[in-house]
């Protein structure tokens, strides 16, 4: 009854806002295997794919003092997007995982990553409960894995990535037993010097898929 009650809630609410119309301005490959160390944000090496440097002279190549502060907000809003994004599905299956103590500790663990608006949505839509489901249902664990971001679009303050990952599911020897390609828009929000989610447009009907 709580997964049907919350699918609802999912497909009617997951995706309610639509994508940026804005072409990806760039690409940032996070990393290819995350599981080793999720809370770092350092890549390890050979395992990160950065945008080539620039072959051009640099008269040519030289950025604008606002080109510069854009590009540092936009690396800063990305290392807290995959911060997010490790915490949302890196998930250690077990017997009590839905339980109201789970639960109480999931959303607290969540609670950091968003803003107060979307905390309050996400906790009153189940949205951070989505993966527990998942890890209790399939009675594994999961990690993501070979994390992407694409920037869609940056205001002031303001910032919309497209992501794309493969959700890794493992059983208790930490072998991968599915790999389901996930996608969706992450919008942040620079809240007093530190870059929040405001709203995260998850890959709902990949997710359906693994709870009923």
């Amino acid at each position: 009854m709580l997964s049907a009650t919350f699918l609802s809630l999912v497909i009617i609410t997951g995706c309610t806002s639509s994508a940026s119309k804005t072409p990806p301005e760039s690409t940032i490959r996070v990393s290819e295997a995350t599981a080793a160390a999720p809370e770092s944000t350092t890549p390890a090496p050979g395992n990160t794919a950065i945008a080539p440097e620039s072959t051009a002279d640099a008269s040519d190549s030289t950025a604008s003092p606002n080109e510069n502060t854009d590009a540092a907000e936009d690396n800063e809003a990305v290392q807290a997007a995959e911060r997010y994004i490790h915490a949302e599905y890196q998930i250690k299956a077990s017997e009590d995982i839905l339980s109201e103590e789970s639960v109480r500790k999931r959303n607290e663990e969540m609670k950091p990553f968003l803003t107060d608006y979307f905390y309050q949505k996400a906790v009153d839509n189940r949205y951070t409960l989505l993966p527990l489901q998942v890890a209790h249902k399939q009675n594994l664990s999961l990690i993501p894995a070979n994390l992407q971001f694409n920037l869609e679009e940056h205001k002031k303050d303001t910032v919309e990535l497209k992501y794309t990952l493969d959700l890794l599911l493992l059983d208790q020897q930490g072998k991968e037993m599915k790999r389901i390609p996930l996608e969706g828009i992450l919008t942040l929000f620079n809240v007093n010097g530190q870059w929040l989610v405001q709203g995260d447009r998850f890959d709902a009907p990949a997710l359906e898929k693994l709870i009923v």
